[in-house]
């Protein structure tokens, strides 16, 4: 039997401050469970937002030119 558990691959956060997240190796992945540290939790929603943070296009809003506004919109 096949058991699969999720990862989220991870880059280094260049500059990103707006809270605490993990020291990662780059390119690695992260595996996600229950048991992950606060630093982790916040390394995984920084990777979600970073991940959705995609150019304006026709159909979405400029993006904000502030760190927390990029990633306000990364999130929504």
């Amino acid at each position: 039997m096949i058991t699969m558990h999720p990862v989220l691959e991870m880059y280094v956060p260049d500059g990103f401050d707006l809270w605490a997240v993990a020291e990662v190796e780059p390119f690695g992945f992260l595996p996600l469970s229950g048991k992950l540290s606060p630093a982790e939790v916040g390394t995984v929603v920084m990777r979600i937002a970073d991940y959705n943070n995609i150019a304006p296009d026709g159909g979405h809003p400029p993006q904000s030119a502030t760190t927390l506004g990029c990633f306000l919109h990364g999130l929504i």
